[in-house]
């Protein structure tokens, strides 16, 4: 369909139009569940870049600002190339996308971007690997000035278990503050990300929370310890091997390190379940 409707909206004709179904078209192939994924990434790319040679920021600022964005959705998926450079084109184009989803004018959207913005410097291979962190975590915090628990729990959610995990891994600061800042977020996030209607996610947080606690400085270590078990063997009820065999592994495994290194309980008792856990 958008493909039939080039053959009539030509750039020359119907630039606008021609440009909107360019980014149309552009998506559909994003989206596109047949034919080769890479493949299809690499039109959705084209296509965007495309529509970009006459969307403007003057002249069509909305359409320009999505666009921008959902190019940077494709880098971000994109499965050719490199994957850094990839990730730094993603990056690019959620910042130009800013420049007309203000804060002021289009607040839920501006919050989104950074979220996603902060997903990308989290994950980001160039760069200072600290700073990168920390860029992550101001676009969680910045986000988090918007999405409030009350009127979009689920985006809330999200963004405070992404937050968690950018301070456990976080490189500056104070370690033992940045695990508790982890298990504040994650615990928080809890209290809205129930097992029935998240299980995954619930089962995600649990684990994360409960490698937190392994990690803890503060507080009682032996108190640390039994809450990282609870913690993994909370995740192990959502989480199978046949649905989700690589986070089960994981889980598995975290399970036996904190038996392993168990204050309470019987020395011989913990050892074999963490024989157990590990095979």
């Amino acid at each position: 369909g958008h493909e039939a409707a080039l053959e009539v909206r030509t750039r020359n004709s119907m630039p606008v139009e021609w440009a909107q179904t360019q980014m149309n078209l552009a998506l559909t192939y994003a989206e596109r569940i047949r034919g080769d994924r890479g493949e299809n990434l690499e039109r959705a790319i084209e296509g965007y870049q495309t529509a970009l040679d006459v969307l403007t920021p003057a002249a069509l600022p909305v359409d320009w600002a999505q666009t921008q964005i959902n190019l940077a959705i494709a880098y971000e998926q994109r499965i050719r190339g490199d994957r850094g450079e990839n990730l730094e084109r993603a990056i690019e184009g959620y910042q130009a996308s800013l420049e007309v989803w203000t804060r002021k004018a289009m607040p839920v959207e501006w919050a989104k971007v950074q979220t996603s913005l902060a997903i990308i410097y989290a994950e980001r291979i160039r760069g200072d690997r600290g700073e990168n962190l920390e860029c992550a975590i101001a676009g969680y915090q910045a986000s988090l000035e918007v999405l409030t628990r009350e009127t979009m729990p689920l985006g809330w959610v999200n963004v405070q278990t992404n937050l968690a995990n950018a301070y456990a891994r976080r490189i500056r600061g104070d370690r033992g503050e940045n695990l508790e800042r982890a298990i504040k977020g994650h615990e928080t996030a809890l209290e809205v990300m129930t097992r029935p209607a998240m299980p995954a996610e619930w089962a995600e947080t649990q684990m994360n929370l409960a490698v937190a606690y392994q990690e803890r400085t503060r507080g009682d270590r032996g108190e640390n310890r039994e809450r990282a078990i609870g913690g993994h063997r909370a995740a192990l009820e959502v989480l199978t091997r046949a649905a989700a065999p690589a986070q089960w592994a994981k889980a598995q495994m975290n399970l036996g390190i904190a038996y392993r290194q168990r204050i309470r309980g019987d020395r011989g008792e913990n050892l074999e379940r963490t024989i157990a856990g590990c095979e």
